[in-house]
């Protein structure tokens, strides 16, 4: 169980990668990378910094979380959490530990997919000229981001929930 978030998130990071070196060709040499209130193109880049730029965004920073928390919570002896008596008791901070590293590893796996999304965006505004991005494929984007963050952190603090038993 403790590897199939690892699974995931390699599998994603892997996506992202072809993904992104596959599909960027499509764009062209200058890139629109930012847009106003209305999806206009604003500003640009060229190709190969925004291929850097989303690999960056889709890989880089998902993968540096994922180690900085990896790292923090690996060997995190006192932390703040719902019911920290009974979660950092001797016998359970190994788990605690784990679970709090699986959810990291879950968030990055998020991440990803966020930037892919936003990467697919990006294709789909440089299908009109001048290049025009959805707001509402935007918005929804970032809604459904926020909602499934939402539930990663209820999520979190449910997994924390002191036993009946205890």
């Amino acid at each position: 169980m403790k590897k199939i978030p690892w699974l995931i998130f390699g599998l994603m990071l892997l996506f992202a990668i072809l993904y992104v070196t596959r599909t960027v060709s499509d764009l062209p040499p200058l890139v629109a990378s930012h847009f106003d209130g209305a999806g206009h193109a604003n500003a640009y880049m060229a190709r190969s910094s925004y291929t850097k730029f989303v690999l960056g965004m889709s890989v880089g920073l998902p993968m540096a979380m994922v180690t900085l928390l990896t790292l923090v919570y690996s060997n995190a002896r006192d932390m703040k959490l719902p019911n920290r008596d009974y979660w950092l008791a001797p016998e359970r901070i190994a788990q605690t530990r784990a679970l709090l590293v699986n959810y990291g590893v879950w968030f990055g796996s998020i991440m990803v997919a966020m930037a892919c999304y936003v990467h697919w965006l990006e294709l789909a505004a440089h299908r009109s000229v001048p290049p025009q991005l959805s707001n509402q494929l935007f918005g929804g984007g970032m809604i459904a981001f926020l909602l499934i963050t939402g539930g990663w952190i209820l999520a979190l603090l449910g997994a924390f929930r002191r036993p009946r038993s205890y």
